[in-house]
């Protein structure tokens, strides 16, 4: 919801935050426990950071007292994004991202930046809107794609990561609650409606449901050594499939030798004695997916 409106309170909002919060917590310490960022896009995060900058602008002006609950959830956001990008720029290994998810990226930053302002023309009318409402609806546009960089990456990547169905669940089912948010506060007493961040939360929820069906019906067997999905998964779904499907360079890269040699796993392998199966997904999640020598 835009910040520039008074916040009310109900479960599905709480819930939203809750989901929120734990999201950014479980792939910190996914990070921590398995040593290594493979499979995370840093692209994503960058993309995530650059949300909580624009969206959060009032926190120069609008009072902690206020609203408390507000107030540490945005530290926590904006803290917490930055920290994942320091862990993944300075710490542990990372899966470094191709030409064509630099380009998904940029993509994703410029088209929402050139749409902001005329999204504000259609609902709120030129004289209707200030820079931070600018910046507000621009953060909405841009989180809805902000997806997009990772699931490029998790088509390229065929070494263990770190990203899990619990990641997975969290941060998808976030906008999901907001959205029942949404329907809560239009029924009830209030009958508010904010038009720009229910169409942009449904876009985001609809990449991350497309992204759910691909995931969970995923062909796990025909996984090479860690991969979470791959591309022919991947063009199976109905958005994800036509913005980040198989391509002819995936066709060449499929053809060409693994990239990876075995001198080189030790950087992508998880933590022994942990949790986590061989392909980095945790077991408790998906153990129907490790392999029963792994068991």
């Amino acid at each position: 919801m835009a910040t520039h409106h008074h916040y009310h309170f109900n479960v599905f909002r709480i819930l939203g935050d809750l989901s929120h919060t734990a999201s950014k917590c479980i792939l910190i310490w996914a990070i921590h426990a398995n040593r290594s960022a493979e499979g995370v896009s840093l692209i994503t995060q960058m993309l995530y950071a650059i949300v909580f900058c624009s969206r959060y602008l009032d926190l120069f002006w609008v009072s902690p007292a206020r609203m408390p609950w507000n107030f540490i959830l945005k530290l926590f956001y904006l803290g917490s994004s930055f920290y994942i990008i320091g862990l993944m720029m300075r710490v542990y290994a990372r899966t470094r991202e191709k030409e064509r998810a630099w380009k998904m990226g940029s993509i994703c930053l410029g088209g929402s930046a050139a749409a902001a302002p005329l999204v504000l023309l259609i609902f709120k009318k030129w004289h209707h809107y200030s820079f931070h409402e600018v910046m507000w609806t621009f953060s909405e546009i841009l989180e809805s794609v902000c997806v997009l960089p990772q699931l490029v990456l998790l088509r390229q990547t065929s070494v263990p990561t770190v990203i899990d169905s619990f990641y997975l669940v969290t941060l998808g089912s976030y906008r999901a609650f907001y959205i029942l948010n949404w329907i809560v506060r239009y029924l009830g007493q209030e009958h508010h409606f904010e038009p720009i961040a229910t169409i942009f939360g449904i876009i985001q929820t609809a990449f991350y449901v497309d992204f759910a069906w691909v995931y969970w019906t995923r062909q796990r067997v025909k996984l090479r050594n860690g991969g979470v999905v791959d591309s022919e998964d991947l063009g199976r779904g109905w958005l994800v499939g036509s913005l980040v499907g198989r391509n002819e360079a995936d066709e060449e890269e499929a053809r060409a030798p693994d990239s990876v040699s075995n001198h080189d796993q030790p950087h992508s392998t998880v933590r022994p004695g942990g949790k986590w199966g061989a392909r980095g997904i945790s077991i408790a999640a998906d153990d129907s997916s490790v392999d029963s020598g792994n068991k």
